[in-house]
């Protein structure tokens, strides 16, 4: 899948290092729910079956690797640390969530971010998200930490107020 200026593709082995390196920053961690702190090769490893094709799909810039997005009707999202405040979080789910919403018969997409993480809330709320509660949960990075998780969700109906085009 493309975008203007992103590759979204299959996540491969190939992704190794350069996944590693990205989200073994804490400031990358700390936001994601089921990510450990430290991330190594094992970890990937571990991931990768995981990761099917046409759920979860690597993010590329032309500089290569920058983050990944997944929807199996929850969309999540990360991105490295190197391309923060480029928007490519929006560009990447609004893609993927086109996708979805192609499907005729696609339902609501899940989503959510935790307090604190405005960025995440202003992309979900770009995408057309809205609230629909908030939990206490314990990052697995964070494994001290009990932390707000506001819950999101997009309907078809509000996927198509915004035009399918985000802002």
């Amino acid at each position: 899948m493309r975008t203007a200026r992103l590759c979204l593709r299959p996540l491969a082995a190939g992704d190794e290092a350069a996944l590693v390196a990205a989200i073994n920053d804490f400031e990358v961690a700390r936001w994601l729910y089921f990510v450990p702190h430290p991330y190594g090769g094992r970890d990937f490893h571990e991931f990768l079956p995981s990761a099917r094709p046409g759920e979860v799909w690597a993010i590329e810039d032309a500089d290569g690797f920058a983050g990944m997005v997944a929807n199996d009707g929850e969309l999540g999202y990360w991105l490295a640390r190197r391309v923060w405040g480029r928007g490519y979080a929006t560009e990447a789910s609004g893609a993927v969530l086109a996708e979805h919403f192609a499907d005729p018969v696609a339902g609501t997409v899940a989503s959510a971010y935790f307090e604190g993480n405005g960025r995440s809330c202003s992309v979900l709320r770009k995408l057309g998200f809205q609230r629909a509660g908030h939990v206490l949960k314990t990052p697995v990075s964070r494994p001290g930490d009990v932390v707000l998780v506001y819950r999101m969700s997009l309907t078809r109906r509000a996927w198509q107020r915004i035009g399918s085009q985000p802002h």
